[in-house]
Parts: C-alpha cells; sequence; structure tokens
C-alpha cells in the first residue's frame, strides 16, 4: 500500500506540472480551457471555476488539459479562443509548455537537493598498486578540490587531472573530518594518451567484502560465501572491489578470501566482471554530502545536462541493440518499484529520481510520435515553414491512432515490468 501511495504521489506530481504547463501557456496565449484533470476514467471530484472545470478522475495513471475546439467537438467559445483557431506560433508554444515545465521541476528539485541534503562527495574509491596516488591518498579520503579547480562530480576530477598535468597536482582531501593537501606527481599513460595518478574516484565505495550472495550468482557457483572478505588477487592486496575490478582487468582470475578466520584462494572463471558480479552485494563506505552553497545553481543545471546525456546515450544503446527495450523501459509497476526502492535508500536519491522522471516525461513528449506534444510541435513547425496548414481532422486522425499505439505500448511494458516482478 505504502508503495502505491508513493507512486500515485509522485505520477500526480509529475502529470500535475507538465498539464500545468499546458494550462498556463493556454490561459497566455488566449486558449479557452475546458478542463484540467488529472486522472483518467470517471471524475471522483470536480469544480468548475470560469469557463474551465477542474476534476480528479478515478485512475490517477496520467492527467489531460481539454482545450476548446481541440477536438472538434461543438462549442459557444468563439473561433479565435479555440485551439486550431489561434496561430501556429500559439500551438507550438502551448504544446512545448508541458515538457518544459517538467525540465523546470526537474532543475528546481536538483537544486533542492544540492542545497537541502548535499552531493554525494567524491572519495577515492580505489588505489593502483605502485602508483603515484597510493603514497598520500588513502581509500574514503573526500576529495574536495584538484589542482586549483573545486570539483564536485566524480567525473570532473579526470579532466582537473588533465588540466593540471604534467606538473605536481595538490589534492584537497578531507580525512577523518580535517583537511589535508597532498600532492602528486601524475604519471603519462601512453596507451590511453592520458595522465594518471593511479587512483578511483567515485560517490561510493565499495569495500572488498560480500554482504549478499544468492547461491544462483555466478560468483557463489566459484565457492564463494556472503561474508568473505576479499584479501588478495594474484598476490595483490585488496582494500576495495574497485581494486579487484583492476586486478582483474590485468588478467588476474585468482582470489583470496577470508573466511571465518581461514584464508582460501579460488580460481575464477573467464567472463565479463559484470556478468562474474552478478546478483552480488558489496559493504559500502557510509556516503558523504556535500552542501553546495553558490555553487548549487550551476551545479544543478550540470546535473541536469549529465542526465539528459545520460538518456540520449541510453536511446542510441537501444537503437543500435545493445540494450533491450524491456530491460530499458519501465511502465507503471516498474517505475512504482523504482520510487519505493529509492525512498527507502533515503532524500538524495528520492530526489534524483523525481528530477530524473521528470527530465524523461519531458524528453518523451518532445518526441515527434502521433498524440506526443513533439507531433503537435511539428505539425506547428510545418504550418510556420510551409505557410499551408494541416487539417484539423487529419492532424486529430493521427493523435488518436497515436493514442492507442501508445496504450497498447504501455500494456506490453507493464507486462514486462509483471515478469520481472515475478521472475
Amino acid at each position: 500500500m505504502t508503495t502505491l501511495l508513493i507512486f500515485i504521489g509522485f505520477i500526480l506530481l509529475l502529470v500535475g506540472v507538465h498539464e500545468g504547463g499546458h494550462f498556463l501557456m493556454a490561459k497566455l496565449t488566449g486558449v479557452a480551457v475546458q478542463e484540467f484533470a488529472l486522472g483518467f476514467g470517471p471524475r471522483i471530484w470536480s469544480k468548475t471555476r470560469g469557463e474551465t472545470r477542474y476534476s480528479v478522475r478515478l485512475l490517477p495513471l496520467g492527467g489531460f488539459v481539454r482545450l476548446a475546439g481541440e477536438d472538434q467537438r461543438p462549442s459557444d467559445v468563439p473561433f479565435e479562443r479555440t485551439y486550431y483557431g489561434r496561430p501556429a506560433w500559439a500551438r507550438l508554444a502551448l504544446a512545448a509548455a508541458g515538457p518544459t515545465a517538467n525540465v523546470v521541476l526537474a532543475l528546481v528539485v536538483l537544486m533542492i537537493a544540492v542545497w537541502s541534503v548535499g552531493i554525494p562527495g567524491i572519495q577515492v574509491a580505489g588505489l593502483l598498486p605502485d602508483a603515484p596516488a597510493q603514497q598520500v591518498l588513502q581509500v574514503g579520503d573526500q576529495v574536495l578540490r584538484v589542482g586549483d579547480r573545486k570539483v564536485w562530480l566524480p567525473g570532473e576530477v579526470g579532466p582537473a587531472i588533465q588540466a593540471a598535468a604534467p606538473n605536481e597536482i595538490s589534492f584537497e582531501v578531507l580525512r577523518d573530518g580535517e583537511r589535508h593537501t597532498v600532492a602528486v606527481v601524475p604519471q603519462y599513460d601512453a596507451n590511453e594518451d592520458a595522465y594518471r595518478v593511479g587512483s578511483f574516484f567515485s560517490s561510493q565505495v565499495l569495500l572488498p567484502q560480500l554482504t549478499e550472495l544468492p547461491p544462483e550468482a555466478p560468483l557463489a557457483q566459484t565457492g564463494l560465501q556472503a561474508g568473505d572478505l576479499f584479501v588478495s588477487a594474484c598476490g595483490q592486496e585488496l582494500t576495495s572491489a574497485h581494486e579487484w575490478s583492476a586486478v582483474w582487468e590485468q588478467g588476474c582470475r585468482q582470489l583470496t578470501v577470508e573466511r571465518e578466520g581461514e584464508l582460501l584462494t579460488f580460481d575464477l572463471p573467464e567472463q565479463g566482471f559484470l556478468e562474474l558480479l552478478a546478483g552480488a552485494e558489496f559493504a559500502v563506505l557510509p556516503p558523504t554530502h556535500r552542501r553546495a552553497g553558490l555553487d548549487g545553481v550551476p551545479l544543478s543545471f550540470r546535473l541536469l545536462t549529465q542526465a539528459l546525456s545520460d538518456f540520449v546515450h541510453g536511446i542510441r544503446l537501444m537503437i543500435a541493440g545493445d540494450v533491450r527495450a524491456d530491460e530499458a523501459v519501465a511502465g507503471p509497476v516498474g517505475i512504482a518499484g523504482i520510487l519505493s526502492r529509492g525512498v527507502r535508500a533515503g532524500a538524495w536519491p528520492t530526489l534524483i529520481l523525481v528530477a530524473l522522471l521528470s527530465l524523461n516525461l519531458a524528453i518523451i513528449n518532445l518526441l515527434p510520435f502521433p498524440a506526443l506534444d513533439g507531433a503537435r510541435i511539428s505539425f506547428s513547425l510545418w504550418e510556420i515553414i510551409t505557410r499551408r496548414k494541416v487539417s484539423p481532422t487529419v492532424e486529430n486522425a493521427v493523435h488518436t491512432i497515436g493514442f492507442l499505439i501508445l496504450i497498447s505500448l504501455l500494456v506490453l511494458i507493464t507486462f514486462w515490468d509483471v515478469l520481472r516482478l515475478f521472475g
């Protein structure tokens, strides 16, 4: 029941903001709004104010703004105040307002997360043997500054290192509550054509100890068990799971663990590292959070841009066939599960999820597919460019067909979600 209520609350927020964008733009462009509804199906509450009926409907899986003339029903509203009675630029702005509102919501939520909770700190997640960083950094150090750059995201550390190299690079870190400044001389990696300090940086540090390992997991098949502490790999001492991944990439397939005071050595199979870790969970260092202060605004924009880039990259992977659509796309059931796990994980994951879902809703609606805002934008652009208006009857027919296809896809995706839930 809690998961259901969380899901309904977030869906109403995202949809309400989206439709609110359409509603406000309709008012600004002079289009009469006949109904602002949250949900579908029979009305369970409604109130008419002015020319608009505000309603809540039985099924909280969406919402809509019904504009005068949009569905070509007979109306007492003057033609110049109907959807098709307004110029193409007004219809374009009206269609774009919903996705724009979701982008703004995502940005606001990110700012709230950065300012109230604080962004997860960048930690030293592992050190390579005989590397420059091994002498001065420790696993768990929180990195605050690299050279003359303040860093907030793990992806900013690498560029900061390249900008300061080949000179000695200062690292300002927080260790046991105290600030320290250490110096590292980077080494040039000819294979990567870049300078390295020999350290992993992440907002989450995986310790070399298994906390959960289902019997069917690949590591369990090799003889490992939950509770095993990874001591070394091919003689190389391990202080984090990230260091094990580096040794693995070098071809090491031997692992020594401590179990109930006894050292055991295992030979691991040849397979992809991520495949080998399937189902395994590791102990983690407690996350740290940093309040961004005045840096919160540009940082929120960077987080938004990064999320957008990841979303576009995901679409490319699906188109290329590298990721299956049924694994990358979630429907109502899948989203409810994701939100529930996010809420249990804490405030930061919850706020980030809300921002990502809002951004995804905006991007999906901008796709030029019938019944989505992107298609309405396309029709308006066609009229602006060619000065030829598509018949409202034809446009409505196209959107109706698109809506039926989307509903069918929603049913199929929900079926996939249920299979994953019970699979």
